[in-house]
């Protein structure tokens, strides 16, 4: 059985279906998590601490008041 040869022109229509098709459903997901007012406060929160952390030569760190939650 011969085996079909992909030409440049196939690669580049390939590619350009792929680039203008939507993207699955687990990437639209992961996707709108990471665009997430929530998630992108935790991550500006979680680089903060690993920038004390490193300028603390490693001495424990407390938690940001914004990320404990009130007792009571």
């Amino acid at each position: 059985m011969p085996s079909k040869v992909t030409t440049a022109a196939d690669l580049l229509a390939l590619f350009a279906a792929k680039a203008t098709a939507p993207p699955p459903e687990s990437s639209q997901m992961l996707v709108g998590h990471f665009q997430c007012k929530e998630s992108l406060k935790a991550t500006h929160c979680l680089t903060e601490a690993m920038d004390r952390h490193t300028a603390s030569e490693g001495h424990p760190l407390r938690a940001p008041t914004e990320l404990l939650h009130p007792l009571g």
